[in-house]
């Protein structure tokens, strides 16, 4: 310990010292380490080999243009980032070479970034007969929105050829916090939509075998171009949103699969982007601007579709008019106000609670938007690409959806050990189904 001590102390004297303050929703998403892996993927299979020396190029360059993905959490009454331990035993960057490419990136998503070790960022080309290019962000350092900007630098200075010349990422990297947001609303308006924010444990049925923690596997399945522009046509005619019909039908989804008692509140927790507040470039994109809130859901005796659709959209609408993420944002700088220490405190109390069976967690949906075009152009032609989102830990369920060309992935990240893969097939039959069934009504 005194040697790795002395090593990384002549590292800070050598000039590579930064600290950047972690931000109250970067300390929130480190102390969820209990309830999920934190990790964040997108993935992008290509038909064909890119060109290996110009993507380690542009990884390195792109890594040292955002210093936060080689970097490691540090606890304490002032979190912050910091210069991950040079020796780390995870590079950022490396490649995998097999014959077997679905086992080869199974395998990776087995394995997350520890925040305490760094670094925050993994990027892996998985070589075959064709590439498949993985980039992995630990949720500490940034949510969805960030592993896309990324994904986009990485791929611009790839086509480029060239770093030295580009422009610095937009936003301050020290400037990290939700306050230039909340900022724009009064404290009455504040408190009006933190006071809109509610707990409630619902009773959904998921089938879980244990509470054990382990074996992280993902389900995925697409509904393809025809399919889902219906499902878009379908959501146009009725004046509601994509989101709407994918929360109904992740619910829906649950109602058969995880029936709960009739007239019952079953919330379910789903996300939403404080950037839609200011403009994108005000804030550095490697930032957790994304918070959660519950959705107090009933399901009736006899359920109509269209009915819960409806339902849905009204919630949303007003959770959207009444600020539900700002009021979630506020929630969260007050109950940090309590310090660090506190906080990770009564999350490991409830923590605790959970592992003994004596409370439970809301399934959570989240949508991981459109990828653009921009994030997957590398000169060769692209087979498909998706995002995923953590693998939640029972009796969690995490649910994420991620689009690209008009192609609609569905995801689910969980522990092996306590939940039957047949069951999490079904489950995602069964809202594309619910999704497919929407359009038929027509």
């Amino acid at each position: 310990m005194a040697e790795q001590k002395a090593v990384e102390d002549q590292h800070r004297q050598e000039g590579d010292s930064w600290r950047i303050p972690a931000s109250v929703n970067d300390q929130w998403n480190f102390l969820l380490k209990t309830i999920w892996d934190q990790m964040i993927h997108l993935v992008i299979q290509f038909e064909g080999a890119v060109d290996l020396p110009t993507l380690e190029q542009a990884v390195r360059e792109a890594m040292a243009a955002e210093v936060l993905t080689t970097a490691k959490f540090t606890p304490g009454d002032s979190p912050f980032f910091e210069p991950a331990f040079p020796g780390s035993d995870t590079p950022s960057w490396d490649v995998i070479t097999t014959a077997h490419p679905d086992i080869a990136l199974s395998s990776l998503m087995e394995s997350s970034l520890d925040p305490l070790k760094g670094p925050m960022g993994r990027v892996r080309l998985i070589r075959s007969d064709n590439d498949l290019l993985c980039i992995s962000f630990n949720h500490t350092m940034t949510d969805a929105y960030g592993v896309k900007s990324f994904g986009s630098l990485l791929a611009s200075l790839y086509r480029s050829g060239r770093g030295k010349g580009m422009n610095p990422p937009l936003g301050n990297p020290h400037d990290r916090s939700l306050k230039s947001i909340l900022s724009l609303f009064s404290g009455d308006e504040l408190a009006t939509a933190a006071r809109r924010i509610r707990r409630r444990e619902g009773g959904w049925n998921i089938p879980f075998e244990s509470l054990k923690v382990g074996e992280g596997q993902y389900v995925k399945q697409t509904i393809g171009q025809t399919g889902f522009s219906s499902v878009r046509q379908f959501a146009h005619n009725h004046s509601v949103t994509i989101n709407d019909l994918l929360l109904a039908s992740f619910i829906l989804a649950l109602a058969k699969m995880a029936p709960p008692l009739p007239n019952t509140c079953n919330p379910v927790l789903t996300s939403i982007d404080l950037r839609r507040y200011q403009s994108l470039s005000f804030h550095h994109a490697l930032s957790n601007f994304s918070v959660a809130f519950e959705l107090p859901v009933m399901i009736p005796d006899h359920i109509d579709p269209t009915d819960v659709v409806r339902h849905i959209h009204t919630l949303m609408a007003s959770c959207k008019s009444g600020h539900a993420g700002i009021g979630a944002a506020a929630l969260l700088e007050t109950e940090f106000d309590k310090g660090f220490w506190k906080v990770e405190e009564k999350l490991a109390e409830m923590e605790g609670k959970t592992r003994q069976g004596l409370s439970g967690k809301n399934p959570f949906f989240t949508n991981l938007g459109v990828i653009p075009e921009g994030v997957v152009d590398y000169g060769v032609p692209v087979r498909d690409a998706w995002m995923l989102g953590p693998v939640e830990y029972p009796p969690g369920l995490c649910l994420a959806a991620s689009t690209f060309r008009d192609c609609l992935t569905l995801s689910v990240g969980y522990s092996g050990t306590a939940l039957q893969k047949e069951w999490v097939i079904s489950l995602l039959s069964a809202m594309a189904a619910t999704l497919s069934g929407f359009t038929s009504w027509e």
